[in-house]
């Protein structure tokens, strides 16, 4: 009978262990992987990929298409100067004859007159001129050798007006630039003809030959108001130009 007992008593323990057992809540359990301390995360970044790898409008495989923006940037072109042309090599012209003792008169500078052919002025000035505007039917020209601050006026093939741009030079009468008005009309007197600059910067004093042969020539003496700052010479309508060669 004992036994019996005893044995009932452990079927009934076993019942309720297992009972127990089957009733409560499952263990959830979080399995933690360490990160391993000598490999440090990767920082880099990879490339953003364009379409163009891949042809127009396509990606890669698992691709994120990305928006690209473009700047429209603008491009400086350097501006080649229009070509100033070159004029026809003349040989033997010996020395120059222009220099610190030619004067301006209302024919020309030395041996270089008014009218003169481009050709004939360079051999009388005894230098290849050089053109400093583009060549056409009025364009600038300085002679290579000889005196400095002298440009010469072509118009139509023939030298037409002379610029003179030092004070080196002057008249016969010993007028140029520097001088002051009223030595200018001392010199010359009733001859010059005066005329105030259409921006009231200064006068143009324009020396008018007695002549009659001569009437069409005229010396110019620009000035601030008070002395010479310019000086030319030339044949008209040129002589009297304030805007420059007219191409």
């Amino acid at each position: 009978m004992r036994t019996m007992l005893v044995v009932l008593l452990t079927v009934v323990t076993i019942i309720g262990v297992l009972a127990i057992g089957l009733g409560g809540d499952p263990v959830n359990e979080s399995v933690v992987i360490p990160a391993n301390p000598t490999t440090p995360p990767s920082t880099s970044v990879p490339p953003p990929t364009t379409s163009a790898e891949y042809g127009d409008g396509g990606t890669s495989d698992g691709g994120v298409l990305v928006a690209v923006t473009t700047t429209n940037a603008t491009v400086t072109e350097s501006v080649t100067p229009e070509p100033l042309g070159t004029l026809t090599p003349i040989e033997g012209l010996g020395a120059p004859t222009l220099d610190a003792s030619s004067s301006v008169s209302t024919v020309g500078i030395d041996r270089v007159m008014f009218g003169m052919t481009l050709h004939d002025a360079q051999v009388a000035a005894g230098s290849q001129f050089t053109p400093i505007t583009p060549v056409g039917h009025c364009f600038l020209v300085a002679p290579e050798a000889g005196q400095a601050g002298l440009t010469f006026w072509v118009v139509s093939g023939t030298v037409e007006r002379v610029d003179v741009d030092t004070r080196t030079i002057t008249t016969r009468s010993g007028a140029g630039i520097g001088d002051t008005e009223d030595r200018i009309r001392e010199l010359f007197g009733e001859r010059i003809q005066t005329t105030t600059l259409p921006d009231g910067s200064g006068n143009l004093l324009a020396y008018v030959p007695k002549d009659v042969a001569d009437a069409t020539y005229r010396v110019m003496f620009l000035s601030n108001g008070l002395q010479i700052t310019r000086m030319w010479a030339g044949r008209l309508p040129w002589a009297e130009e304030l805007g420059g060669c007219p191409g």
